[in-house]
């Protein structure tokens, strides 16, 4: 009942926070695996979901509960969630640092939620979500491992926790598709109407000319917003435009992105509850602000070498703003794939023949924009790299060749972004439509080359772009007079299919007095007699996890869940973070070493447990407790020593396999000797007790039951023959020191073994309490194995 109650609550919510007439839908439900700790990346379950098109709200619910599997019950647990468009998140829970490459770019934003194994909803509201696939990893919240619990299966609980997860959607339908250079007459009331127009290909300006042709006097205002790839909200849009009486019409200019749905959303605002009719006229118009092209290949000098680059397409970048108005160079970038996964390296067309690098020629009078592709779906799992550095200087005499340093005065920005292409600006910034932010790269003299690392990239378009700038910054302030005649003169010529537009309005202002100042690139006044020009390589590519590896204390792996393909490091030595890099948690050198040497060493102790059973013509058990000795040592240390300190004679699971089994065989042994058994069925249970440990050991070693069985047939046995030599004799056949001294003090001291074992141990404490446990069971083999002459009667159940 109460779960009913807060669905409805949860829909009334919804439905509430929408402020639209759609209703929401139920696109999907989906059922995650059953989710791990959080101590790798690894460990989180990958959840996709599809939002589509025209989706104006999307609600992500989610429910953990969990599924009881032992007798103890389950406590609610904590369950954390990381949402992103794209691609899978980018996350660190455990509070590790990211590498120091993973530079502030602007990326889809990340939702964090965290929750209860209770069965109880919660949600992730999104407005205006960008179609297309969302990626979800989830985990129970992490745990700082050195404290974290060895437990025996069967000794405490065992609960797997589940997600349900649930997308509802409010979507437009059927959205008017208008085209460019038509004028649409729109007619509306109270509702919003929504409208949708594509930028195409080659495209990179839109402006959409708005007038009002009819307005009531109670109609307040009309509100007109753009949105890209989704439709707008109150809160979310790409431009937003107020119309009313006295200001009826207005030109909305943005930079498109090619090949892209855009969305137009226009309401009345009234003063009254009646509906109100508002007539509108809509004119959307897209255009390039492309110079002509190059020849196929342009030629460049490099000393006494020439190379050649691919044809370089020249524009005007431009945002109807007069500091803005700068000509760069587009490079589209050809795919060369390798056969590793997530591998694949994007270079100039003449570099996939000559096999090596060829450099950008830059100067301060343009920049440069690096133009790539990454696939949808199968490219997102890697680590994308974007590496940029100065070519060397080289001073070639007669006989000799000379590396000269780049000028000080040299600095290139460089930027990356994925749909639309970031401006660097002066000194260490990027410009995109409104907003701005600190570059990923800077060079200069000190700083030669530069790496920006973007761990699972989205796929789509994605632009690297980089500037070259000569000293220092003077100051450049442009009236706002100045920027408002050059934005009207920009539209009107645009609007007009004028040619030149931005070069004609631009020369117009700059030629006025008042104007003079705004000659700009960027925040910094452009100078001529200052340009500079120098050469750059670079490399774009993608690698699996870290540069392709995960250092010294990690492995990188490649995973699957839920159909999604990443690669992923995987630490040891409680090493954390995306490369493996963070040793803060890590156990130092020293404490390896004694970790090493006590789990080893600590079997020696069962060599006097060795002697003793041999003395006592225990010769079974005498080979039982050496292979002990043998087995345990060789798997501590292969599997001690957190990698760093191994030594495996054959494989891990082997040698584990051998450990588990020559302890239980020797448990079994003993409690036959103590049974004292005649010499048939001795053979017989050794026998076979021998093969069904082996059997149980292969099945599963972990568990409880696996101790317990040989452990309670044992005493089973051990009960049955003292009770039926008890009726034979009707007297004590058991030494008095062995049955009021040894056999106690040998039985609590394998207590307190056993205790120690299976509840105790933690991955901190494990090197000095399980090496404690070695001890303590060696030595309860000296009170427990009896005498030969501990029993007076030598023949049982004869």
């Amino acid at each position: 009942m109460a779960v009913l109650l807060c669905a409805i609550f949860l829909l009334l919510r919804l439905k509430g926070a929408l402020n639209q007439s759609q209703q929401l839908q139920l696109i999907s439900k989906s059922h995650s695996p059953h989710l791990e700790t959080y101590s790798t990346y690894s460990d989180s379950v990958i959840m996709h979901f599809t939002v589509p098109d025209n989706t104006i709200n999307a609600s992500f619910v989610f429910a953990a509960s969990q599924q009881d599997l032992s007798i103890f019950g389950c406590t609610v647990r904590n369950v954390s969630l990381y949402l992103k468009h794209g691609a899978p998140p980018v996350i660190n829970p455990d509070g590790s640092p990211f590498p120091e490459e993973f530079r502030n770019i602007s990326r889809p934003p990340t939702y964090n939620l965290e929750f209860l194994t209770d069965q109880k909803q919660s949600y992730i509201n999104v407005s205006s979500p960008e179609p297309g696939m969302y990626f979800a990893a989830i985990f129970l919240a992490y745990e700082d491992p050195r404290f974290q619990k060895i437990s025996q299966q069967g000794l405490t609980q065992s609960c797997r926790a589940y997600i349900d997860a649930s997308v509802y959607v409010s979507r437009v339908e059927n959205p008017t598709i208008i085209s460019e250079n038509r004028i649409v007459e729109v007619v509306l009331s109270n509702a919003s109407r929504h409208f949708t127009f594509l930028a195409p290909e080659g495209l990179d300006s839109a402006l959409v000319d708005v007038e009002i042709a009819d307005i009531p006097s109670k109609v307040k205002r009309v509100v007109l917003r753009i949105g890209a790839r989704s439709p707008p909200t109150e809160k979310v849009f790409l431009v937003e435009k107020l119309l009313n009486a006295s200001d009826p019409s207005a030109q909305i200019a943005f930079g498109a992105e090619p090949r892209t749905w855009y969305y137009l959303a226009v309401s009345a605002e009234s003063s009254s509850d009646a509906s109100e009719k508002v007539a509108l006229n809509l004119h959307p118009k897209f255009f390039s602000s492309k110079l002509p092209s190059s020849d196929t290949f342009v030629a460049q000098k490099h000393g006494n070498a020439t190379l050649y680059n691919m044809s370089v397409v020249h524009k005007y970048y431009q945002m109807f703003r007069l500091a803005d108005v700068q000509p760069y160079k587009q490079f589209d970038l050809v795919r060369d794939s390798a056969t590793e996964s997530f591998a694949f390296f994007y270079k100039l067309q003449p570099e996939l023949a000559s096999n090596s690098f060829v450099p950008i020629n830059v100067t301060s009078e343009e920049f440069s924009v690096l133009k790539f592709e990454l696939q949808r779906g199968v490219d997102i799992g890697g680590t994308l790299q974007y590496i940029l550095a100065f070519k060397p200087r080289i001073s070639r005499t007669k006989h000799t060749l000379r590396l000269l340093p780049e000028p000080e005065s040299h600095t290139i920005v460089g930027c990356v972004q994925r749909n639309h292409l970031a401006v660097p600006v002066w000194p260490k910034y990027c410009a995109s439509d409104e907003d701005s932010f600190l570059a990923p790269i800077v060079l200069n003299a000190t700083v030669s080359n530069s790496t920006v690392l973007i761990p699972f990239p989205e796929s789509g378009d994605w632009y690297a772009s980089f500037k070259l700038f000569c000293g220092s910054c003077e100051p450049c302030d442009c009236p706002a007079a100045c920027q408002a005649e050059y934005e009207r003169c920009t539209i009107g010529c645009e609007l007009s299919s004028s040619e030149n537009c931005v070069a004609e309005c631009s020369s117009k202002a700059l030629s006025s007095e008042k104007c003079a100042a705004c000659d700009c690139d960027g925040p910094c006044r452009r100078n001529s007699s200052r340009s500079c020009s120098s050469s750059v390589i670079f490399d774009v590519s993608s690698r699996p996890c870290y540069f392709g590896e995960c250092g010294k204390q990690g492995e990188c792996g490649l995973f699957i869940s839920d159909g999604v393909a990443y690669s992923s490091c995987r630490c040891s030595n409680n090493y954390r973070g995306f490369d493996c890099s963070d040793g803060s948690l890590a156990t130092p050198y020293y404490l390896v070493l004694i970790e090493f040497l006590l789990l080893i060493l600590s079997n020696v102790f069962f060599l006097p447990a060795t002697y003793i059973a041999f003395r006592r013509r225990y010769y079974v058990e005498t080979l039982a407790y050496f292979s002990i000795f043998l087995s345990s040592s060789f798997y501590h240390a292969c599997d001690a020593g957190e990698n760093i300190l191994s030594f495996c004679v054959f494989r891990l699971g082997a040698l584990q396999f051998a450990d588990f089994f020559s302890a239980l065989l020797a448990i079994w042994l003993t409690l036959l000797a103590i049974a004292d058994l005649p010499q048939l069925a001795l053979s017989l249970l050794q026998m076979g007790g021998s093969i069904i440990i082996a059997f149980c050991v292969n099945l599963n070693r972990y568990a409880l039951w696996i101790f317990a069985l040989p452990s309670v047939v044992g005493v089973v046995i051990i009960g049955v023959s003292w009770y039926l030599k008890y009726r034979k004799y009707r007297c004590r056949f058991v030494d008095r020191r062995y049955l009021y001294v040894m056999m106690p003090i040998g039985a609590a001291v394998v207590a307190i073994g056993l205790g120690i074992y299976g509840l105790l141990q933690t991955q901190d404490n494990y090197k000095y309490l399980h090496s404690l446990w070695h001890i303590i069971m060696a030595t309860g083999v000296f009170f427990l194995l009896p005498q030969q002459d501990t029993f007076e009667v030598a023949v049982l159940l004869s």
